[in-house]
Parts: C-alpha cells; sequence; structure tokens
C-alpha cells in the first residue's frame, strides 16, 4: 500500500532569463538567435569566397540576420564599403538570393533555411555621425563655458 503523503511544496522556479542546468532543453527562443547566427556566418564565409555578379563590388559585410517569428525568411542586413556602392550591391545581393540560400545550405546543417531579404546597414553610419556628435560636444561645451566665464569676469569687474 502507497503512503500517503502531506501536500508538496512548490517547486522551485528558475527566474526569467536564467540559463538552464545541465540536461534542460534549451527555450524554443533560442533556437532563433542560433539559427540566425548560423546564416549570419554561412553568409559571410560565401561573400569572402565572393559572388559572381558584377554589381557585388567592394566589401560586404554581414552586419546582423533577423529571423522571422515563423522562420519562413530572414533580414540580413550588410554594409559595404566603400559607400558610394552599397545600393549597386545590395541589389545584386538581392538578385542573388536564391543562389546564396543555396549555398547557405551547403555550409550549414540547418533543416530549412529561410528567404533571405538583403537590406543596407545604416546603423552604422548613424552611429558614426552621433560619435562625431559626441566628439564635438566638449569642445562647443568647453568654449561656451569659457565664453560665459570672460562675460562673468565683465560683469564683476
Amino acid at each position: 500500500m502507497p503512503k500517503e503523503r502531506g501536500p508538496q511544496p512548490p517547486r522551485k522556479r528558475r527566474p526569467k532569463g536564467a540559463l538552464p542546468s545541465l540536461g534542460e532543453p534549451a527555450p524554443a527562443s533560442d533556437r532563433g538567435a542560433r539559427v540566425a547566427s548560423e546564416i549570419r556566418r554561412a553568409l559571410q564565409v560565401v561573400l569572402q569566397r565572393g559572388v559572381n555578379d558584377p554589381r557585388v563590388q567592394g566589401m560586404v559585410s554581414v552586419t546582423d540576420v533577423e529571423l522571422s517569428g515563423d522562420g519562413s525568411f530572414a533580414r540580413v542586413r550588410v554594409s559595404v564599403l566603400p559607400e558610394d556602392r552599397a545600393p549597386l550591391s545590395v541589389s545584386g545581393l538581392r538578385a542573388a538570393s536564391a543562389f546564396l540560400r543555396r549555398m547557405v545550405m551547403d555550409e550549414t546543417r540547418i533543416p530549412r533555411v529561410p528567404r533571405l531579404e538583403f537590406e543596407l546597414d545604416e546603423r552604422l553610419k548613424r552611429q558614426a555621425r552621433l560619435d562625431e556628435a559626441l566628439r564635438a560636444a566638449p569642445k562647443d561645451h568647453a568654449e561656451k563655458s569659457e565664453q560665459e566665464n570672460s562675460e562673468n569676469q565683465r560683469d564683476e569687474g
């Protein structure tokens, strides 16, 4: 005859965002990040080898890959140097997206590679402009405070 047990204490829950312990399956949300990372790595390898499209010129770098919720498409952000060749290179990548998808299939073990959509990553340019503005700001601030100090000394004197 089995022993009757009293009320059991509630199981301890892992805090949100904590890593699973060994032996526990990884949360489903990690899969999308892993797939996006694999696609990014594979595309970078393929682009380093070169694409036989004359529109894709210059140094093309994959900066980010965002996977859709259902995993059917991936938004691939690229940076192109020199900047004047960026629009043409992105259009060449868009035209070669089916070929690049096939190359990603060959390069990885992802069972279903999503459709690739390429876009130019403007975030690096915006960050560079912001960095430049922040570097210039202390100089402007120092000049203004010097002017205020000299005006205050004139008023007092």
